[in-house]
Order: structure tokens, then C-alpha cells, then sequence
């Protein structure tokens, strides 16, 4: 496996991030950061999917933080979601050109407000994306008119601990007009644990698989 180190610049704002290749790559996989990637599991969640064969594109920083309200109570809002989801459409744009990435079927993965900036990103970009797969995701946050959008396969994935959680995605998995999949963890396996963040990791790598296997890359 090799890593490579790479700064990007999109809409003013320098992102840092690691490209991880394993050898004969099956696809490669977006992780979607909001304001403390490092705090929401993207880096074990990266690491199962380089072991199953996916390279993934990891930002170290460069989230976007919430603009609602102040201190304890800052909160993210609809402009929030469009600001971190052009930024991504910058990293995408990057793959599409790296030689490394540009011939293999592109994924998204995001948790809990991330989520919802991997759906705008798929409203917006769907021809280059096979995949995308969130986790406890605030998808609500992208708006209803984004999620009917949607045509890429989708996987949604919920702890099952917060009814709240719970509710928003069967409401943004209701809205969605593509081929999707609603998966609950195991009652086991306690939220933002290593165990739940591995759970995920293996539901997102079938899914990925599973629409990979015979997907165009980003060129086509």
C-alpha cells in the first residue's frame, strides 16, 4: 500500500489530505469531512477500506465549520452543505485527473453531517459516482430537492441506538428515488465504537463492490 501527500486548493481554501493506493485497486472512495474528521471515524473507516482493496482519498483538515448560532450552540445550515460540497467537487475534479485514480469507479462515503454533503455532491455529480454509502447520516441538511436528485446507488447505515438518527434516515432514505439499501448495526455494537465503526466498514465495502464490479471510471 502507498500513501501520497497532497494539498489541493478549492474555493480559496488550501485542503490537505492522503491518498491511500493499495496494489491493484478496485475503485477509489471520497471520504467526506465536516469540521473534525479526525473525531468521526474516517480514518479507521479508511483503513478497513484499503485492506478490502479501495483507495480512498482522506483530508487531514479542511471541513466545513458550522456558521449557525454561536459557541455550544453553533449549528449547521443549508449554505454550510453547498460550501463543503463544492470543495468536493474540487476533489473529485482531482482524481478524475490524478493517473493514478482517473481509470477506476469513483465512491463517496460521509458520517452524520457529512452525509449530507455527499448527497448534494451526488445530486450534482452523479454521472461520475458508482457508490456512496453514510453512516448516522443528517441527511436532512442537503434538503428534500437534493435527495429526490439522487440517482447513485446509495447506502444508508444507522446505529440504531438514537431514535432521532434513526427517524431522519428513514425519512431521507424515503426520499430518495434510486437504488438504495437501509442497514441497521447490531444492538451491540455502541455508537462511534470501534466495533460500529467496523460494522460499517464492512457494510459500506460490500456495497462498494457490489456497484463497482463493472462500473465505468470517472473519464467515461
Amino acid at each position: 500500500m502507498q500513501e501520497q501527500y497532497i494539498s489541493m486548493s478549492a474555493d480559496g481554501m488550501q485542503l490537505d489530505a492522503v491518498l491511500a493506493l493499495p496494489e491493484r485497486a478496485v475503485g477509489v472512495v471520497l471520504m467526506v469531512p465536516c469540521a473534525a474528521p479526525a473525531d468521526n471515524g474516517l480514518p479507521a473507516i479508511s483503513t478497513e477500506l484499503v485492506r478490502a482493496g479501495f483507495a480512498t482519498l482522506r483530508f487531514t483538515h479542511g471541513g466545513a465549520a458550522p456558521t449557525g448560532g454561536v459557541g455550544q450552540h453553533a449549528y449547521y445550515v443549508h449554505a454550510d452543505i453547498v460550501l463543503q460540497a463544492r470543495r468536493m467537487e474540487a476533489a473529485l475534479e482531482w482524481l478524475r485527473q490524478e493517473p493514478a485514480t482517473r481509470r477506476l469507479p469513483c465512491g463517496l462515503y460521509g458520517h452524520g453531517v457529512a452525509a449530507a454533503v455527499v448527497i448534494q455532491l451526488a445530486a450534482w455529480q452523479g454521472p461520475m459516482l458508482a457508490a456512496l454509502a453514510v453512516c448516522d447520516a443528517q441527511a436532512e441538511l442537503a434538503g428534500k430537492a437534493a435527495l429526490e436528485r439522487v440517482r447513485v446507488p446509495s447506502l444508508l447505515i444507522v446505529s440504531g441506538r438514537d431514535p432521532d438518527i434513526t427517524g431522519l434516515n428513514r425519512m431521507a432514505f424515503s426520499a430518495l428515488h434510486c437504488n438504495k439499501q437501509l442497514e441497521q448495526l447490531a444492538q451491540m455494537a455502541a455508537p462511534g465504537s470501534d466495533q460500529a465503526r467496523h460494522q460499517a466498514a464492512l457494510l459500506a465495502c460490500d456495497w462498494y463492490m457490489h456497484h463497482f464490479n463493472g462500473q465505468a471510471s470517472m473519464m467515461a
